[in-house]
This record gives structure tokens, C-alpha cells and sequence, in this order.
């Protein structure tokens, strides 16, 4: 127990203080009274102060590393599996409570002492504040081993270090966000809960990400729910088509000031009579956005065919290059999707939240609905490289320090191949990335060289109990190998006999012999072999950093007490009292506002495109 553990405050430690304090006076000299009642109340205070002050501390001893950590008399973490582990990156004892500019990952295994990793913050002596260290994390394991625990404590530091934390749940996990919650009370930052739940809008800020940012950006995160087809020229032409499509339309909305929403988005790209109208609304009307999106909806122009002159948008060619992206944007936009994202004043503008250091879950449906709920991550994430693109800009002392700690758990649901651009630049931008896979197969559906890439620009890497051949032999591979010793020992016995009945007395002959032999050679071998790997237990995990030390740790669980837990009480989520539209929104677009109309107006401009046939004709 440390000194810190010593400490003394609050209401209850003062209360009790107090009564002891009172229990001493009442036996001084002064006090004229001597009756047994006052004798009865002095022992009283005094018992219910010690009582009081052993519990207290009893609970803190309780709680300390020495009493947590299954120990055996040398100290050493007791675990299924020993791994030799190189010493510390820092100097630390079970006395160390915190250490400045590191983060506690676990204690290990072979002399129970703390680990911290040195690479959580930049202004450690010696390092460049403008050059942080690349702490990117990169988490490997099966399901159930302690992938998100680990990923708690850190975020937990993060939190007690005032920093902002973004963490996508690819599953729905209501102790998550809990967690979250008495993470947040317990420092004081209970206002800087910021979520975003398109599976419960009951329980979720308002929040479009469509809706900020230039219009290539915008472009660029819509399309990013597209599939690339990079194989197929075809496929290729019709998204590249597309997105300067998109782009034309979104720079001519924001040219009149029209805010929009992924349901405006929908039925514009669908709707012929909207795309008629686009260029000559207010504030379009003759300006470098409406005749530039004016050329684009030429393309759809074709010969009025009823006979009447003059040129129609043909709906089957505005079908064929918008119907997959209008159909993606009309599933963002209804449902519960719809209630989050349908706004055009949203409660969370990404780039203020991480400039504000604020704590942001996002958890996603993927299991009830995994098409929309990974195109909704994939504009999540296109959101917030348009923040880090802008933070990027910045002069050095304006960006997040510490820097912001980014969390994809379980992102096989809802990766896209792009993400290695946030891997290799984010660290400019003092953003921390920490993802955590099951297995390597998890990112090989989305690209066969999306692996490599994302843990090839992560310094530090956790690798927990394995249940994939495929991902133990690339940990194995990746730690490394050592030049070993094989032994071999070899024995062996013979027994012979033979006689002959040729002879009148006859002949008889026996043998017998053993023989040990022992041999050494170097070879090499696994430094942590993949049946290592897989047979690590629960909490248990290999931390290799650096590309140089690897360690055998072990991972605390952070937990509170069932009373702080009901002190907490229930989350609550920051939403501004009056949310305004973002520049340089001036007015709502608000198609989806009169849907009757404009599907009433579309099946008469539809309808406008059937030849009439003259009377007379042959069918």
C-alpha cells in the first residue's frame, strides 16, 4: 500500500475524523463530566470512528495490485502459460499509482510488476512535440479473452487524462456505454458523453453525417458505401460517373444555402422533377454550381417522344447511374436510421467534439441490420477523416494534446479498404488508432492487403488467446525467432542368441547389448510459438512493442462498486439546448418535408414520356 493509499477525504472520512477527534477531547482534563453515559458515548464515538477508519483501509489493501494479482512467493502471476518477458519499458513498482505520459497495460506474468507503455503522450523529455510517437494499438484475439477489457483501461487513462476517446461498438452492448458512463462520473466528465445510437434514437444525439464539409468531401462519403469494382471498367466508370455527379449536386445545395438530409439526398437522385428544378432555384439560379450541375443532368436529357418538342430527363438512364447510391441514401434516411440522421441541425459536429475532447460511442446494429448499419459506419468514418484532414491544418499547439484515442471494436462488420490512409497519416493529426480484429480472415474479406497494412503502422500490438491457425502462426511469425538449442537423446538394446543341433553335444551362443547416444544442435525457433499463443487463458495477452520487447502480461478489469454505480445513477448524453445549421446553410431544402408532392409531380412527368400512339396503329 502507497502513501497514496493513505489519503484521507470527503464527507464520511471527515465525519469520522470528526467523532474521533471528539472522543479524545471528551477524555481530556476539561471535561467535568464523568457519569457512565458520557463514558457510554466516548467509547461510542471512538469505536464507531475506528471501525470506520479499519474498514476504509482494509478495503483500499483489498483493492491494491499486491492483494489483486494471483501471486506465487516470488512474485510471479500464476497462469497457465509462462512467457520469459524483457524488462519494462519504464522503471515501476505495485507502489506506482501513475506515471506521467505512459499508460498501464497490464502486470507481468514472471515478476507481477506494472507495465506501462511509454508512447501515450508527446511531451516526455527528449521527444519533439511536433513529432509524437506512433502509438497506433493493434488488438488480436477470439472473442471472449479480453479484447474489450483491455481497450476499457486504456480509455479509461485516456479519460483521467482529460483526453477524447471515439469508440465504435460494432455490437450493441448496453454495459459498454454504462462503463462509459462511470468512467466519465467517476473524473468528473460526466457533460462530454456524446452518443450516437441509430438502433435506439430515443437514447441518441442528432447527428447526419452527410451534412458538413466541402462537397468533395461529402461526395466522397457518400460514394464510400458503394463497393469499389476496380476489376470491372464498367463498374468503375458508372461510380466515378457518379461521384462527380454527387459532387455537382451537393456544391450547387450549398451554393443556394440548402441544408440536406439522406432522405433529401434519396429522392433528389431519383426524382426527375427535382433535378429539373435544382438549377434554377434561388440562390442557384446563374451561378458557376448550377450551370456546372446543369451539364450533368444534360446527360439524362433526351427527345420528348409524345410529339410535343423539346427535351426530357429519361428516368431510366437517371436510374441506372443514381439507383444504387439513392437507394443506400434512402435506407440511411427511414427507420430509426432516419431519426437519427434526418436533420439539419445536428447535435454533433464531429470536428468540434474532438477539438472539445469530448467522449463519443457509437454503437451499430450490425446484427439486425448490417447493410445499413456498415454503410452508416462507412460515412462515420469518412466524417472523421474530413475532421482529421482539418485538424491536419492546424498549427501544431491548436490539435489535441493528448492526443484523441479512436476505438474499433469488432470492425470486421464494418471496414472498408480505405481505412490505411487513416493508419498512416492520422499520427500527424495526434489521433490514436486502436482496432481490434477477431482473426486476420476478419480484414482479408474486405482486401487481401488490408492486414498488413493496418498492423504494419501499429507500434504496439496485443495479441490474446488465438483461435485461428492462420492469425497464431502470423503473431508467431511476427515476434519473431530465436537461434535454439535442439536436444535429442537416443537409446538402444539388442539381444541376440543362436545354437546348432548339427553337432552330437550341439552348439549354443547368446548376446546383448545397449548402447546411449546424445546430440545438440542450433536451429532456429519460436521465440512465443502459435501453440503458445492459443493456449494463453482469460485477461492473458503478449504485448509486443516496438518491434523489439514483447511481454506476458496480464490485464486488469476496471470495475466499480455497486454504490457508486447507483451514486452514478443513469447515462445522460450531451445535446446542445438549441442546435443550428452549420455554415453555410442558410435554409432547408426539404424535399422529404413534401414527399406527396413530388411523387405525384414524377408520375406525371413519367407519364409525360409514353408516346402516344395514333389512332390507326397496328399492335
Amino acid at each position: 500500500m502507497s502513501t497514496e493509499d493513505l489519503k484521507l477525504g470527503g464527507h464520511e472520512d471527515t465525519l469520522a475524523l470528526s467523532a474521533l477527534a471528539a472522543a479524545i477531547a471528551a477524555c481530556g482534563p476539561y471535561i467535568t463530566q464523568s457519569g457512565a453515559d458520557w463514558k457510554l458515548a466516548t467509547g461510542a464515538l471512538a469505536g464507531f470512528s475506528g471501525l470506520y477508519m479499519a474498514e476504509r483501509f482494509h478495503k483500499r489493501w483489498m483493492h491494491s495490485a499486491r492483494a489483486y494479482l494471483p501471486q506465487d512467493q516470488q512474485g510471479r502471476v500464476q497462469t497457465n502459460t509462462k512467457l520469459a518477458s524483457h524488462p519494462g519499458a519504464l522503471s515501476a513498482d505495485h507502489d506506482d499509482r501513475y506515471l506521467e505520459d505512459a499508460l498501464l497495460l497490464g502486470y507481468m506474468t514472471d515478476t507481477g510488476l506494472p507495465y506501462y507503455l511509454p508512447t501515450l503522450g508527446d511531451a516526455r523529455p527528449g521527444n519533439d512535440p511536433a513529432n509524437p510517437p506512433n502509438d497506433h494499438v493493434f488488438i488480436t484475439g477470439m472473442s471472449g479473452v479480453g479484447k474489450t477489457v483491455a481497450a476499457s483501461l486504456m480509455m479509461f487513462q485516456q479519460i483521467q487524462k482529460g483526453g477524447g476517446v471515439i469508440f465504435a461498438d460494432g455490437k450493441i452492448d448496453s454495459t459498454n456505454i454504462e462503463s462509459l458512463w462511470y468512467m466519465l462520473k467517476w473524473c468528473g466528465r460526466e457533460d462530454d458523453l456524446v452518443v450516437i445510437h441509430p438502433g435506439d434514437p430515443s437514447f441518441s444525439a442528432k447527428y447526419n453525417p452527410i451534412l458538413i464539409g466541402d462537397p468533395d468531401e461529402i461526395a466522397s462519403r457518400i460514394m464510400s458505401a458503394v463497393p469499389k469494382a476496380q476489376n470491372s471498367a464498367g463498374a468503375d466508370f458508372y461510380r466515378n460517373s457518379g461521384m462527380q455527379a454527387v459532387s455537382a449536386l451537393v456544391a450547387a445545395l450549398q451554393r443556394g444555402g440548402y441544408a440536406f438530409t439522406p432522405a433529401d439526398i434519396s429522392l433528389l437522385l431519383l426524382s426527375p422533377t427535382e433535378l429539373e428544378k435544382l438549377p434554377n432555384l434561388p440562390g442557384i439560379r446563374g451561378t458557376e454550381e448550377g450551370r456546372v450541375v446543369n451539364l450533368f443532368i444534360n446527360r439524362f436529357r433526351v427527345a420528348n417522344r409524345n410529339g410535343s418538342g423539346g427535351s426530357i430527363i429519361d428516368v431510366n438512364k437517371v436510374k441506372e447511374l443514381f439507383g444504387g447510391i439513392g437507394g443506400r441514401m434512402g435506407l440511411m434516411g427511414s427507420g430509426n436510421f432516419g431519426k437519427v440522421a434526418n436533420t439539419t441541425r445536428p447535435d454533433v459536429n464531429l470536428f468540434d467534439c474532438i477539438m472539445q475532447n469530448k467522449v463519443i460511442y457509437l454503437p451499430l446494429p450490425t446484427m439486425g441490420k448490417e447493410e445499413t448499419a456498415a454503410d452508416f459506419a462507412k460515412m462515420f468514418v469518412g466524417d472523421y477523416r474530413t475532421a482529421v484532414s482539418w485538424i491536419q491544418a492546424l498549427p501544431v499547439r491548436l490539435r489535441p494534446n493528448p492526443p484523441t484515442l479512436f476505438f474499433g471494436d469488432e470492425p470486421g462488420s464494418f471496414l472498408s479498404e480505405n481505412w490505411d490512409r487513416l493508419f498512416e497519416q492520422a499520427r500527424s493529426a495526434r489521433q490514436r488508432l486502436m482496432l481490434s480484429p477477431q482473426t486476420k480472415a476478419n480484414l482479408d474479406a474486405v482486401a487481401l492487403t488490408l492486414f498488413p497494412k493496418l498492423a504494419g503502422n501499429c507500434a504496439t500490438k496485443l495479441l490474446f488467446q488465438q483461435g485461428d491457425q492462420e492469425t497464431a502462426e502470423w503473431a508467431a511469425d511476427l515476434i519473431g525467432m530465436k537461434l535454439g538449442v535442439l536436444r535429442t537423446l537416443t537409446e538402444s538394446s539388442q539381444d541376440s542368441a543362436s545354437g546348432s543341433s548339427s553337432d552330437i553335444e550341439g552348439t549354443a551362443s547368446a548376446g546383448a547389448g545397449t548402447g546411449t547416444s546424445e546430440g545438440a544442435r542450433h536451429q532456429e525457433m519460436y521465440r512465443v510459438s502459435p501453440d503458445d499463443l492459443k493456449q494463453l487463458g482469460k485477461g492473458e495477452c503478449v504485448v509486443y512493442w516496438s518491434g523489439k520487447t514483447r511481454h506476458h502480461l496480464i490485464v486488469p478489469m476496471i470495475d466499480f462498486s455497486s454504490r457508486f454505480k447507483k451514486w452514478a445513477g443513469s447515462p445522460r448524453i450531451f445535446a446542445p439546448e438549441n442546435p443550428r445549421r452549420p455554415r453555410p446553410y442558410t435554409r432547408d431544402y426539404g424535399i422529404y418535408q413534401r414527399l406527396d408532392q413530388v411523387l405525384k409531380a414524377d408520375q406525371e412527368y413519367i407519364n409525360a414520356q409514353t408516346v402516344k400512339k395514333e389512332k390507326g396503329d397496328k399492335k
